[in-house]
């Protein structure tokens, strides 16, 4: 039943839904010189499908090919193709009509493919009776412009029928991963936490949705934060999608919902299309605050020792400051002291330590990724002087989380902030969470796919792969969890495990493994 996929036109592409991934995907066939044809039930959706197609031909230079496009509203128009790619609204009884149609116009050995991102393939597959030639081609928004697709195996799929869709993918200048049938294969379910802990942050109260947005671009490098990506998608598909996972997985805590998502979509406020969402798009946008410039200073910084900080003390040098360590014989009057351990004691002597010797105006930090301010403060016999900070994310960032004490020194205060913009680093205050941001998102991230390699969902390097090109992630969740330290991303998870009691936190048997190695 294999397609020999030989020449460009060696088959034809069969295309159900004119609408935007649908058309996305006929133009990505086009585009790689091949016959395509494209049904929609509707005559208006499949005219816009046209104009589309046409116009991004044309900048292509490739308006030729037009005519290798057949738009109908007859599905019996695909008795001819030799893969159907299905790009319907993702609802599975309406999936499964339609194979069951697709499976008597189309005879074998045709291919029928569904662009599904969480449904089961296997479900959809056993709507017809040749389930061994139906897989999963997923596709990415924009089609056009994304180079991932998700090749899917469902139960009972053949070798033969991922093969041909492999060669397929390659074919139309697609970087492909295969993947097992799993709920939300690969990047719909690593992306989960991306989202879910956003909405978590925001709903705690710890920041504003534009705060973390910032964060996230600015702290870690995502071209978009989740706030901002949530109004692209469209809030009720996000929402749709999380249900999903949730549904699919009997109701596993790491997918569960948030009610704030579930009230912008009753309200309508969807994001884009509805020009209102987290964001509106009605009106001008606020200028984002640019990274400062570093700056040149003088004076102490008093370290501690430990790991949470990479990089830090070089980045304090090439400000000018003078770094000593906490622990030398011969201090100078520090104009600031920060502790770094990720160890409970060793924290808790490093801040009593410095408590002790540096001046009653200079300010206290401590890196807060694996541990709270309020239970820092619980340690020191000054604690209006102690300011927290992420350490973890502050190497390649251009912005800084702060955590102020709830009776803080105002002047303390001050010099911090001014300290940061020194370093480069635009400060954000946020209230005291477990995980601050960045880690608590990141660490999320990294469980979520260290769970799906343990599960046998798809290799390490495919799943970071899949991340980085399917959801434009900086770094693949994997090589970043290396990067951070596993054992440091283990002890974030322990943490928020510890401070709100839920499972949802737990970490993946595998991390933990990596860790210990």
């Amino acid at each position: 039943m294999t397609l020999q996929l030989t020449t460009p036109y060696s088959i034809r592409i069969g295309i159900v839904g004119a609408g935007t991934m649908g058309s996305g995907i006929a133009l990505v066939a086009l585009l790689a010189d091949m016959q395509v044809t494209l049904y929609d039930v509707s005559p208006q959706v499949l005219d816009r499908a046209r104009e589309y197609i046409a116009t991004h031909l044309t900048r292509k230079n490739k308006q030729s090919n037009s005519a290798n496009l057949l738009l109908t509203n007859r599905l019996e128009d695909f008795s001819g193709s030799g893969i159907v790619i299905e790009a319907i609204p993702e609802n599975l009884e309406l999936k499964q009509g339609l194979f069951r149609q697709l499976d008597t116009i189309c005879p074998p050995p045709a291919i029928l493919a569904t662009n599904t991102s969480t449904l089961s393939v296997t479900a959809i597959a056993a709507a017809t009776e040749h389930p061994q030639r139906v897989a999963g081609m997923h596709f990415f928004n924009p089609a056009p412009v994304m180079p991932l697709i998700e090749v899917v195996h469902g139960a009972q799929t053949a070798p033969e029928t991922t093969r041909t869709l492999l060669t397929l993918t390659e074919k139309l200048n697609k970087t492909p991963v295969t993947v097992g049938d799993t709920p939300g294969f690969i990047v719909n379910r690593v992306a989960r936490p991306f989202y879910g802990e956003a909405l978590r942050i925001l709903g705690e109260g710890v920041a504003s949705h534009e705060q973390i947005d910032l964060l996230v671009r600015k702290g870690a490098g995502f071209r978009m934060g989740p706030f901002q990506l949530m109004d692209l998608i469209g809030i009720d598909v996000n929402l749709s999608a999380t249900q999903s996972m949730y549904e699919q997985t009997f109701g596993e805590p790491r997918y569960r919902p948030h009610p704030i998502q579930t009230r912008m979509v009753q309200q309508n406020a969807l994001g884009r299309k509805t020009r209102r969402g987290f964001y509106r798009y009605d009106i001008e946008p606020d200028v984002e605050p640019k990274p400062p410039q570093p700056r040149k200073s003088n004076g102490t910084v008093l370290l501690g020792h430990g790991s949470w900080s990479p990089g830090l003390e070089e980045i304090v040098r090439s400000a000018g400051y003078s770094v000593q360590s906490a622990t030398s014989t011969s201090i100078s009057t520090p104009a600031i002291g920060i502790a770094l351990s990720g160890i409970k004691d060793g924290m808790m002597n490093q801040l009593i330590e410095l408590d002790r010797i540096i001046p009653e105006d200079a300010p206290l930090l401590c890196q807060c990724a694996d541990v709270t301010l309020s239970e820092a403060a619980t340690w020191i016999e000054r604690p209006e002087r102690l300011v927290g900070f992420d350490g973890l994310f502050f190497k390649g960032g251009q912005a800084v989380s702060l955590i102020a004490n709830p009776s803080p020194n105002p002047n303390i205060l001050s010099v911090v902030e001014e300290f940061m913009i020194g370093l480069g680093r635009i400060p954000l205050w946020i209230e005291d969470s477990p995980g601050l941001i960045l880690p608590r998102i990141i660490c999320m991230l990294s469980n979520e796919a260290a769970f799906a390699v343990q599960e046998g969902v798809a290799e390490g390097e495919q799943i970071d792969l899949a991340m980085r090109l399917g959801a434009n992630y900086p770094h693949g969740p994997l090589a970043w969890a290396k990067e951070l330290g596993y054992a440091h991303v283990v002890a974030v998870l322990d943490h928020l495990r510890n401070e709100f009691g839920e499972d949802r936190y737990r970490s993946a048997y595998l991390l933990r493994r990596w860790a210990r190695l």
